[in-house]
């Protein structure tokens, strides 16, 4: 095999696109220690840190942004979240919260665990509960 396909291989970090790596550096110019995974032929997903918070976005094969997710503390989501977590459930099982925003809607995942089971709540920016999973 010749040196620039072994080269290839052994790459750790897929570079996306131009059109993908254009678009993600407008959408997040502040983002530092960015890793690059190619999810499919259409899809590239990135994770990087950005204002000391964690966070993954999903972009397709044009550069189209698609998703971004973020780590978030129990005290930076909105108050009105906060109050219905601590009134609803106990916040010693609260395990992760994360903000999912798409181009359509921006809602708030929270994984608790009871002892018994985990459960992943979505709530919309309103506090609706828009999804409950068991797992």
């Amino acid at each position: 095999m010749s040196l620039l396909i072994k080269q290839l291989f052994r790459r750790r970090r897929p570079i996306a696109n131009s059109m993908v790596l254009r678009s993600f550096n407008i959408k997040f110019p502040r983002a530092t220690q960015v890793i690059w995974q190619q999810v499919d032929v259409f899809k590239w997903h990135v994770n990087f840190n950005l204002k000391k918070k964690k966070c993954t976005a999903l972009f397709n094969s044009e550069g189209k942004w698609l998703e971004t997710v973020t780590l978030m503390p129990l005290n930076k989501i909105p108050d009105h979240l906060q109050l219905t977590i601590e009134e609803k459930y106990n916040s010693d099982g609260l395990q992760q919260i994360y903000h999912i925003q798409t181009p359509d809607r921006s809602i708030y995942e929270m994984n608790l665990n009871n002892g018994l089971y985990t459960l992943k709540i979505l709530y919309d920016l309103s506090g609706r509960i828009v999804g409950k999973i068991v797992l």
